[in-house]
């Protein structure tokens, strides 16, 4: 796929899209292309049901033109359905289209800091990269900890996920302060060096807001932005063509050597 997420210069403008339907779906693909996206995420699991199928997702992903679309397909206290569940209609996404999807680092072991070391699920989670390359898609694997880290218990996370054979790896924590941010912002760079893959940081809460925003100037390879802020959306994602003018306005590659 030339549309696969690893093909593309870093760091993108990728909109999270939380739409019920279809039919909005597309329209928030639409008008956040004309914002400037660079590419696409989708949470399957807000999705209405009935439209998580092939054909649905397959019309939704036909809009996204030449550029890259991942999906999410998180736990829901709203929903039953088991990670063998949540990880086949990942699949089913991929053949419908999608160019990667975004496995949780406890997959099929819930465990804390979402980062199981069970032998049988790390294995089961090796087989769904195996197949997910199989059918020319890349697994970003993440962990939502929901706690603050420091540099170096990031690094040996994102590690732990980078060695299961991951294309990108995520880590979205909890930043509870200011002296918090300021430290957050110095492991993305170090963590996004010491990796072999592409680096995806989040500080998540409102200490968090400054991090997503400037994060992918010091190495976070993704900007996750929403196109507009909705009832079912996320409150404190960058507004897509806000953190488009902050990439644009800053200057802060550098000159030839």
């Amino acid at each position: 796929m030339s549309t696969l997420f690893s093909n593309q210069k870093f760091p993108l403008l990728v909109a999270s899209m939380s739409d019920r339907t279809p039919d909005d779906a597309i329209c928030t693909i639409r008008n956040a292309m004309l914002d400037g996206a660079d590419g696409f995420m989708i949470h399957l699991e807000k999705m209405a049901p009935e439209y998580v199928n092939h054909n649905d997702l397959r019309r939704v992903f036909r809009y996204t033109c030449d550029k890259p679309i991942y999906t999410m397909n998180y736990r829901s206290k709203d929903s039953e359905k088991s990670d063998e569940q949540l990880i086949d209609e990942q699949i089913m996404a991929v053949k419908a289209g999608a160019n990667m999807i975004d496995m949780m680092g406890d997959m099929f072991d819930r465990s804390p800091l979402e980062l199981s070391f069970n032998p049988e699920a790390i294995e089961k989670q090796k087989q769904v990269i195996a197949k997910v390359h199989e059918l020319g898609g890349e697994v970003l694997m993440s962990s939502h900890t929901w706690v603050y880290m420091n540099t170096e218990e990031v690094l040996a996370h994102a590690k732990e996920l980078e060695s299961r054979g991951a294309d990108f790896v995520k880590i979205a924590m909890s930043v509870n302060s200011e002296e918090e941010m300021i430290d957050s912002m110095k492991t993305t760079w170090v963590v996004s060096q010491a990796l072999n893959v592409p680096f995806l940081h989040i500080g998540m809460g409102v200490h968090g807001k400054l991090h997503r925003a400037i994060g992918p100037l010091l190495g976070s390879c993704f900007a996750l932005c929403v196109q507009t802020y909705t009832p079912a959306g996320h409150k404190e994602k960058v507004l897509l063509r806000a953190e488009k003018s902050v990439l644009d306005n800053i200057d802060y590659r550098l000159n030839r050597k």
